[in-house]
Formats: C-alpha cells, sequence, structure tokens
C-alpha cells in the first residue's frame, strides 16, 4: 500500500518498506500456515537453498512466485524504509528517494516514538502502512523532507513562467498604447511609472 502525490510536473508514491538486519528488503507480504511471511529477492541459487530447506507448502509456495523469490518471517523485520518511486510526467524515466534514516522497529508501546522513526509493530500487526499515526508521521517526513522542496521549485518555476507571459502581454498592450498614439505620460499613467521611466522601458520595444 503507497501514498500518492501529484503535482503538475511529478508523480510520487511512497510507503515503509520492511527490512531486515542483514540490509534485505521486503517486496511484499503472505501468510503461510497462519504464520507472517515477506517475499524476498534474492538469486537463484539463494532461492533453491532456501526452497531445498523449506517445508512443503512453502516451497510450493515459492515456486509459484518464482525462482527468484523466498520467504522470511515477518518477525524477523527490524525497521522500514521510508521510499518514494518518482517520475516526471514529460518523461518515462524513474527515480528514487529514501530517508538516509531507517524507521526502527521497537518491542513495545513506551518505547515507540514516531517523532524519532520509532515504531511499535507486534508480530500479529506488523502492516505499519495501515497504521494511521504512523502514516501521519510518515507522511510528514516525506513531505518535509522530500515533495516541499520539489513543489516550491515547481511554483518558482511556474511563476516566473507566468511572470514572462504578463511581461509579454504588457510589452504587446504597450506596443498598441503607441500605435494609437498615446502618450508616454498616458502610458506612464495606466502603468503606475512616471512618463519618464515608461519611455525608458519601452522605447525600444515600440
Amino acid at each position: 500500500m503507497g501514498w500518492i502525490h501529484e503535482s503538475e510536473t511529478h508523480l510520487h508514491e511512497a510507503s515503509l518498506v520492511a527490512v531486515f538486519e542483514d540490509g534485505t528488503e521486503s517486496c511484499g507480504s503472505t501468510m503461510m500456515d497462519g504464520v507472517d511471511h515477506e517475499l524476498v529477492e534474492v538469486s537463484r541459487r539463494q532461492a533453491a537453498d532456501a526452497a531445498a530447506r523449506a517445508s512443503l507448502p512453502v516451497r510450493n509456495y515459492m515456486a509459484a512466485l518464482g525462482s527468484g523469490v523466498v520467504l522470511r518471517p515477518s518477525a524477523e523485520i527490524v525497521g522500514w524504509l521510508l521510499r518514494c518511486h518518482c517520475r516526471r510526467w514529460d518523461s518515462s524515466e524513474l527515480s528514487t528517494w529514501t530517508d538516509p534514516i531507517q524507521w526502527m522497529r521497537v518491542p513495545s508501546a513506551s518505547l515507540e516514538d514516531l517523532t524519532r522513526r520509532r515504531v511499535c509493530a507486534p508480530d500479529p500487526d506488523l502492516d505499519v502502512n495501515v497504521r494511521p499515526e504512523v502514516v501521519e508521521s510518515a507522511q510528514g517526513v516525506w513531505r518535509r523532507e522530500h515533495l516541499d522542496p520539489i513543489d516550491v521549485d515547481d511554483e518558482i518555476r511556474a511563476a516566473l513562467s507566468a511572470r514572462r507571459d504578463a511581461d509579454a502581454q504588457l510589452d504587446a498592450a504597450v506596443a498598441k498604447a503607441r500605435r494609437l498614439g498615446r502618450s508616454w505620460a498616458e502610458i506612464g499613467a495606466a502603468t503606475g511609472m512616471s512618463r519618464q521611466s515608461a519611455n525608458e522601458r519601452w522605447k525600444d520595444r515600440t
């Protein structure tokens, strides 16, 4: 489950990705024999070795998933990475942003501190992406650290573009006024400028 943010220039999708102590990341989750497991992409050799050690139901499930995916118990998750996949509307290229601070799993509610990226996730409830308070905190970091800097750059570019368009419209209007015989004093009054300032600004553009 991911969170979507769309702007005029970008599409973003973010989520908290489960990670294990060795740095391996989850690419999904499932339940087998009443136990929560994470789907982990590995090499074919690692997958074959894991399948050889697994029970028959797990082995069959792994075979159905494909040769490069194994199951790891969700109870072994040590934390999460806040990650965003980004794409510009005018390009097919994808980029990725990851919060440099890993969200840590803590064993009890008394140790949870979402402002410090510490999340309590007991075994039966490991999908932190659906806990409202975790989602709110993670989305706050996502917006502050990743989206706002991009959005404000877009706002600056949009404002500059609008200003260029407005300047071009004003230049065209002044040129038309001059063709209609308006004086620099009249044009200055219409634009809130002195006659001399209006003349200096537009004398070479009309």
